[in-house]
């Protein structure tokens, strides 16, 4: 058999395919991170991880790495600004960054910095994103599109910005917030800066289709955009609406959709050009997706489409129409939150169960010895012996029946416990004898194509799924996981991936795979005593803001980290976790009030002599030691 190779183990995990070139393995099979992806220069993410825990920064740890959400910020803007000179197009591009997709003050901060040349702007869609976006505002030139529902407060907000010289857009979803913008514009004397969304038949694909369509939550329709505009005639402000916008849904996974929108939204812009509305600017929405699958597909975590590809077709597109119709193409603006920062973040966490293969009993004695034996038990034992590929089929299928045997038996009495740990135990060793055999396999019978799932263990991760992938549990999502060392190794174990909070939900059973989606993570036998943690990848986009506190287990340490080419890295922020007292405060518990209990309640057991002294001032000792310590688990 050859040897395995880091390359073997790029393909099982779909590395290159996924990875955009940001990550890699390395020569001692350890995970990298790169700044770009044409960058030699790279991180040892394992290395890193030990350096930070010698910085008593205890795992789960979010990484973030800003010089990937630079690299992808310069990406999209590269994409466009190339389509914009190979179809001679005649006005400019923008991106704007949707808060909402990571809200998190030191993200917004980087994405306003790095996005100042490319002149990017923030959208918000509440009146808490739009006072965090005037924060970073001030001062700066950075423009803001408002989208949402929004009241006479938040409204009358963004006038007075804009009277102050902030860039504001606000955009209209509904024709009462038409209403109410006009009112308090002639109430205040200030004259807005609109823009209008538009209710699109055109429809994305995946969780978020219903953002398009005639059903669609926000947008006017077009018999309410005719209204919209003769309101405007009448309140002579049609040359106040600079920007038409529309939006199909997040995670567009096919190429085909997105070009329907623009067709149509592009009509739209040139119908109402023409009506003498003075628009300048088409926002396209966001809805670029993320290939977190590696698969190029149109499956829900995948996306059939590059980012170049994404840009000539939304150059091509407006540009033919306009031109065609003989009207000036618009500035274009596009949200595309998700594909901006998914792959900027990493959480790295430790596998906690680093002894359970080892505690398992052996029963290899009764491989020799097996006349005694329950008749169900000595069958189990004459297949194992006698398993070879020609018998493949009819062995599998016997021992299926044999095992549901043994529990029957057991159940009716007629089985000890310990026949039926030996039944269960020769199970088991039968279907890896099993697996050796269906791998040298060529063809391999159907029933055996997820043969796999039968042999998968639980790997028992220190994190929680509800609190750092929400949406793996919500919707689904498949996120790319990939154990951070040992990549020069053959993993020997099938897996799911559990969390430690006390929820059955809380296990990952869908993971990235060579071929797409698999239901298992290829992953290592853990040595005793080996320190061994695994990587979540391309999480950066909505799970850092939606995570929540099942269990109040909180938020992750987290770790800001950039490229520095003499030390190869640099720690820039450290971000503590929350600690158990947080926790508990999110939900009015209050850490004196706890102890303040617990002690007069001790004093009384003390009183009365149920307890001592000394076991007092220990428990509150240890009691006082939780409140303070992480939320998460230590050594075990």
């Amino acid at each position: 058999m050859k040897r395995w190779s880091t390359r073997d183990s790029a393909k099982i995990y779909n590395l290159p395919n996924w990875g955009d070139d940001f990550f890699s393995i390395n020569k001692k099979g350890h995970m990298c991170v790169h700044p770009s992806p044409s960058s030699k220069y790279s991180i040892d993410l394992r290395a890193l991880v030990d350096d930070l825990i010698k910085r008593n920064i205890k795992p789960p740890i979010l990484l973030r790495f800003m010089d990937v959400l630079q690299g992808r910020i310069a990406a999209i803007n590269r994409a466009f600004k190339n389509a914009i000179a190979e179809y001679e197009y005649p006005a400019s591009y923008q991106t704007f960054f949707p808060i909402k997709v990571n809200q998190q003050r030191q993200v917004v901060e980087a994405i306003a910095h790095y996005g100042k040349k490319h002149h990017m702007g923030l959208e918000v869609g509440s009146k808490p994103e739009l006072v965090a976006a005037i924060s970073f505002a001030t001062g700066e030139k950075l423009p803001i599109i408002c989208n949402g529902y929004k009241d006479n407060d938040f409204i009358e907000m963004v006038l007075y910005a804009t009277r102050i010289g902030y860039d504001i857009t606000i955009v209209v979803e509904k024709l009462f917030e038409l209403e109410k913008v006009i009112a308090l514009s002639r109430q205040s004397g200030i004259v807005p800066k609109l823009g209008i969304r538009v209710k699109l038949s055109s429809k994305g694909t995946g969780k978020w289709a219903t953002s398009g369509g005639d059903e669609a939550k926000f947008g006017l329709k077009i018999s309410e955009l005719l209204a919209a505009v003769e309101i405007l005639k009448e309140h002579d402000m049609l040359d106040t609406v600079k920007l038409l916008h529309f939006h199909i849904g997040s995670q567009i996974t096919k190429i085909d959709k997105i070009k329907n929108a623009l067709i149509e939204g592009t009509r739209i812009y040139v119908e109402m050009r023409k009506m003498g509305v003075g628009l300048e600017y088409m926002d396209i929405g966001g809805g670029m997706g993320v290939d977190y699958d590696g698969s190029k597909s149109s499956d829900f975590s995948s996306a059939n489409y590059t980012i170049d590809e994404y840009a000539n077709d939304v150059v091509y597109q407006v540009k033919n129409i306009c031109d065609e119709a003989g009207v000036s193409c618009p500035n274009i603006i596009s949200e595309s939150g998700r594909a901006t920062v998914a792959h900027y973040s990493v959480l790295v966490t430790n596998i906690l169960n680093t002894n359970t293969q080892n505690a398992l009993p052996e029963f290899d004695e009764i491989l020799e010895n097996a006349d005694e034996l329950s008749p169900t038990v000595r069958k189990l034992v004459d297949i194992y012996k006698s398993l070879d590929r020609h018998s493949l089929r009819v062995d599998y299928h016997d021992t299926i029946q044999l095992i549901q045997e043994a529990v029957s038996l057991f159940n009716l009495g007629y089985l000890n416990l310990h026949d039926r740990a030996l039944a269960e135990w020769l199970c088991s060793k039968i279907f890896i004898k099993i697996s050796g055999i269906v791998e040298r396999l060529k063809s391999v019978p159907d029933e055996f194509q997820e043969f796999q799932l039968s042999l998968r263990q639980t790997y028992f991760a220190n994190f929680s799924l509800f609190q750092s992938l929400p949406d793996s549990w919500a919707i689904d999502q498949l996120f790319p996981i990939v154990p951070i060392q040992r990549l020069n190794e053959k993993p020997d174990i099938m897996a799911s991936i559990a969390d430690i909070t006390c929820d059955s939900d809380g296990e990952i059973t869908s993971f990235v795979g060579e071929n797409g989606r698999t239901d298992y993570l290829p992953i290592h036998k853990i040595e005793a005593g080996e320190d061994y943690y695994v990587g979540f990848f391309l999480i950066g986009a909505y799970q850092e803001i939606l995570g929540d506190l099942h269990n109040l287990f909180g938020d992750t340490n987290a770790v800001h980290v950039s490229f520095n080419r003499k030390t190869n890295y640099k720690i820039d922020t450290v971000i503590n976790g929350d600690a158990t007292w947080e926790s508990l405060k999110y939900v009015q518990y209050k850490g004196p009030e706890i102890l303040k209990h617990v002690r007069d309640t001790l004093e009384k057991g003390v009183a009365s002599r149920k307890i001592s002294f000394e076991e007092t001032s220990h428990f509150l000792e240890l009691l006082d030691k939780a409140l303070v310590s992480y939320t998460y688990l230590g050594s075990i």
